[in-house]
């Protein structure tokens, strides 16, 4: 069946869609080892790929990542097999392999990928799954800055988040504009959180499966209490949904930061209907006066990085799994730019 694809941002209730599809007797969709987002720019030091040395290596190195992974995913995956499977000897071949063999795994029908990085990858996965089904989701982008300034997996500061929200929403607006219906379906995080089982059930109808009465009890689930307390990061995602979990901006930023974030994303923030807080009538040229990197962005980046960094060392029980991710991905880098055949 059609693979699923969440894209969007990070922070943008991505996590919660996919605890909701999840539990679907149809659908399995792991915690994101974001195979694709590592690996793209490492790929190439890989050199070629058609000599199966190089492929092996390739295979290897993302296995090991994704054991790496913060958020385990319990099972051993077949590098022979995915060696042996894959339709040609690139990158997203092997990530397919490992879709596929977590599937199996799962005793389901259809497997999904909530790896928000995926939006940079549409094109290629159309390539192999040209009826692949894509669920956008989209949260006002200042919500995702004030819940960016907590989380550790992401930049802290408004300038850079604002940057991050405005390309990302660019690049889906384009596929929004471009592909069929039947393959892109646009979900607004404010209005899940409005109608959960309304919105659920059309999310269903898009992917062709029927709607089940357990979706919206996710919580309950092993998936959803090991998300929760994992990460606090992602502990909201073993509670029940939470209605009024939108414009938090308003108390959370301060006002320059919110000024900021519209001069740098007002025409995006204006395209899915969020009010801004400034007129729009403001032209273009007038708000890009208004955007000037200052020094001060950077250092509030790393003060908040430190400050977080901190805060979830005494708090989340896959930091160990994190750095030793983290590091792993240094030394390929390092070992594959100085020596490859």
């Amino acid at each position: 069946m059609d693979p699923i694809f969440i894209i969007g941002t990070e922070r943008s209730g991505t996590n919660l869609l996919r605890l909701i599809l999840n539990t679907h007797s149809n659908i399995a969709i792991p915690h994101p080892p974001h195979i694709m987002k590592n690996f793209f720019k490492l790929e190439p030091l890989y050199g070629d790929l058609n000599k199966s040395a190089s492929f092996r290596r390739l295979i290897k190195d993302v296995i090991k990542m994704v054991e790496l992974h913060p958020y385990p995913w319990g099972i051993k995956l077949d590098a022979e097999r995915i060696f042996r499977e894959s339709a040609q000897r690139n990158l997203i071949n092997v990530f397919f392999g490992i879709y596929n063999q977590y599937l199996e795994n799962a005793s389901k029908a259809r497997w999904g990928c909530k790896s928000t990085f995926m939006i940079n990858h549409v094109a290629l996965i159309l390539k192999y799954y040209p009826s692949a089904k894509f669920l956008y989701m989209v949260r006002d982008g200042r919500d995702v800055a004030a819940s960016a300034k907590k989380s550790i997996f992401n930049r802290y500061c408004v300038y850079y988040t604002a940057q991050a929200w405005k390309r990302e929403q660019q690049i889906g607006i384009f596929w929004l504009n471009k592909l069929p219906r039947d393959n892109i379906l646009l979900v607004k995080y404010e209005l899940l959180l409005e109608d959960p089982e309304g919105i659920t059930k059309s999310i269903c109808s898009f992917l062709g499966e029927p709607y089940q009465e357990n979706m919206l009890n996710f919580f309950h689930t092993q998936e959803a209490k090991k998300s929760g307390s994992i990460s606090a990061s992602w502990r909201n995602t073993a509670s029940p949904i939470i209605k009024n979990n939108s414009e938090k901006f308003k108390t959370e930023l301060r006002k320059e930061e919110i000024e900021l974030f519209e001069n740098i994303a007002g025409q995006e923030l204006d395209y899915f209907s969020y009010a801004l807080t400034q007129p729009f009538y403001i032209s273009e040229s007038e708000r890009a006066r208004r955007i000037r990197f200052k020094l001060s962005y950077w250092i509030e980046d790393v003060f908040l990085m430190l400050k977080v960094q901190w805060q979830h060392f005494f708090t989340d029980k896959n930091n160990l799994f994190r750095f030793k991710k983290f590091w792993f991905l240094k030394l390929i880098r390092l070992v594959r730019a100085i020596k490859w055949d």
